[in-house]
């Protein structure tokens, strides 16, 4: 028995060297590599509003970080819809990013999407003035730029800003706030 407990001192001592050796190597501690970006594309069949649409495939995807009014808030939920729609026709493939969470409550996909030349949909439309920044964490990647273009938008009285579209917020609509 005393040979197998040497045996089994050594091999924990074999491995507590090792790891020892692998981590020395680096004096400072640098943060974990980000987690990769999964992206694929999404042919856009549906836009179900201003910030949802359907893909030729059958996914639905909320577009994260803006909130659009709703197709009965009149006529801003329309207004919203053909800004998107004037943006990325029907049959525009678009890259779709996900972020931490990737599904929300309802079983639709969350994204930001990207059209064809690089610009971000989601961005554009807070920044035209369609949709309200509407940050969802752990889905924070590109807060800084939504909330920037919310700002801008709001300041130049651009799409809805400019016509009271949101007198009345898509969320306080949703709860029969207003």
């Amino acid at each position: 028995m005393p040979v197998h407990r040497r045996r089994s001192t050594s091999a924990a001592s074999f491995v507590v060297v090792l790891t020892t050796a692998a981590c020395s190597g680096s004096t400072t501690s640098e943060p974990p590599p980000p987690p990769p970006v999964a992206s694929e594309d999404c042919v856009l069949s549906f836009a179900i509003d201003g910030d949802s649409i359907r893909c030729a495939d059958g996914r639905e995807i909320r577009l994260l970080s803006i909130d659009a009014p709703e197709m009965a808030q009149e006529p801003w939920g329309a207004r919203a819809r053909e800004e998107l729609l004037r943006v990325a026709p029907t049959r525009t493939s678009l890259r779709v990013e996900y972020d931490i969470e990737r599904v929300d409550t309802f079983g639709r996909d969350l994204a930001y999407l990207h059209l064809p030349e690089g610009d971000m949909l989601n961005e554009h439309m807070v920044a035209s003035g369609y949709a309200l920044a509407f940050i969802f964490p752990p889905n924070r990647r590109y807060e800084d730029r939504i909330l920037a273009a919310e700002a801008a938008a709001s300041a130049d009285g651009r799409g809805l800003w400019g016509e009271w579209g949101f007198t009345c917020r898509p969320a306080d609509f949703r709860r029969d706030r207003c």
